[in-house]
């Protein structure tokens, strides 16, 4: 890279640092909470293997963790091909019932090969149920919403890991997180109306372009990233879920403050995600039982910094720059081939387990230079000042004008 490069990257980078925004708690619409609560859009499987499957569940080779994964992924993805947004209603309520359907009769199957089929229809399932609420989290929430709809799901997931560790409810319920998740979907998605998806269907199509690309990259990388995590040493050990689930409660708060009492733009949420998760993965180098080690499973807990912005960026930007059309088409490409991305660390847990933090570590700290390395096309065409560019321009105009300002990004001298 050219002198000049280096420091347009730089510069970049220092001024998205440096940016503000306005975002306003006063935009939230109440009636819209149940298109907040995205629960099938919970990380699902972290942490939850010894609870959910057992470590000796295997079918063809692979473990169960990577077999409800990857069912949860091609049910997303192949159930959203057939919607249309105004079917998406009945369908989510058809998907929330099946969803419930498979789920009790898991619960009443014994472990085994069986138990394992059930649990992997019943995964598909939660993907077809994904695909629904991210629609409505994209298309019919403003930024606000968005944001605080990420958030909750985080604070969810972060105490049911805390609760997970401390065995509270999950010692005598061991599938409790599962059945609160499945509970919680079931009453969103029942409630789902027709008449809140009807401006998707009037909006315009359009073409994919720079802004969907550079959110695509860090959606796609934080999901890369983070699913390696499960297939670390340890983790899912109790005191792993306490460590986790407690940074990652402080960090949800953390990042509302950053957003509404800061200003703060997303970018720096990314930069905490990235450095926290690489760092976190570097420790586990250190052996079991010492102090580095403990000290990488507390700072894992940011991953609940990236799954807030990761979604959040998704909302936004497919929202003001892409349409219905174009995000089906990313559902129905990338959630399958998502299925490879959890057969790879399986697989090299399966017959390399002491590569995984390795080629975790490689990988986040990767992705992370590239990111950074970016800095410019994301200043220019995703976290400008120029509302045009602005990922949150349209969408917030509309809702400001309903329940507050417009909200912007804003470089700061």
């Amino acid at each position: 890279m050219t002198e000049h490069g280096n420091n347009n990257v730089i510069t970049s980078a220092l001024g998205l640092r440096r940016s503000k925004d306005r975002l306003s708690i006063r935009t939230v619409r109440l009636r819209y909470l149940k298109y907040m609560l995205i629960f099938p859009l919970a990380p699902v499987f972290a942490n939850m293997q010894e609870a959910l499957f057992g470590d000796t569940m295997h079918l063809l080779e692979l473990d169960a963790m990577t077999l409800a994964g990857s069912a949860y992924c091609a049910g997303a993805g192949l159930l959203f091909a057939f919607t249309q947004p105004k079917t998406i209603d009945k369908l989510s309520r058809a998907l929330a019932v099946a969803t419930a359907g498979a789920f009790l009769l898991w619960l009443m199957l014994p472990r085994g090969q069986a138990g394992l089929i059930a649990a992997m229809l019943f995964t598909a399932g939660l993907g077809g149920c994904t695909a629904c609420a991210s629609c409505a989290y994209i298309f019919v929430l403003n930024e606000a919403e968005r944001f605080l709809g990420a958030a909750a799901i985080s604070l969810f997931f972060a105490f049911n890991q805390l609760e997970f560790g401390l065995s509270l409810i999950s010692g005598l319920f061991p599938k409790a997180y599962l059945a609160a998740l499945v509970t919680g979907t079931c009453m969103c998605l029942l409630l789902y109306e027709a008449d809140d998806f009807s401006a998707v269907e009037a909006e315009p199509e359009t073409t994919f372009g720079p802004a969907l690309a550079l959110t695509l990259y860090f959606f796609v990388a934080h999901y890369l990233v983070e699913v390696f995590y499960t297939y670390l040493p340890g983790t899912s050990l109790p005191e792993a879920a306490i460590a986790n689930g407690a940074t990652g409660i402080a960090v949800v708060f953390l990042a509302f403050a950053l957003r509404f009492i800061a200003k703060h733009s997303v970018w720096n949420m990314c930069n905490l995600f990235f450095v926290a998760i690489t760092a976190s993965y570097a420790l586990y180098f250190a052996p079991e039982g010492s102090v580095l080690r403990c000290i990488g499973r507390f700072v894992h807990g940011f991953e609940q910094m990236g799954y807030i912005a990761a979604y959040y960026l998704l909302g936004c930007v497919f929202k003001e720059h892409g349409d219905f059309r174009l995000f089906k088409l990313f559902l129905v490409v990338t959630l399958p081939a998502s299925m490879i991305v959890y057969v790879i660390p399986g697989v090299i847990s399966a017959y390399t387990p002491e590569y995984v933090p390795l080629v975790a570590t490689t990988v986040a700290g990767t992705l992370f230079a590239v990111f950074i390395l970016m800095s410019s096309a994301y200043s220019t065409y995703l976290l400008s000042a120029d509302r045009s560019d602005d990922p949150r321009g349209a969408d917030t105009a509309a809702a400001g004008s309903e329940e507050g300002a417009p909200l912007m990004c804003l470089p700061l001298p």
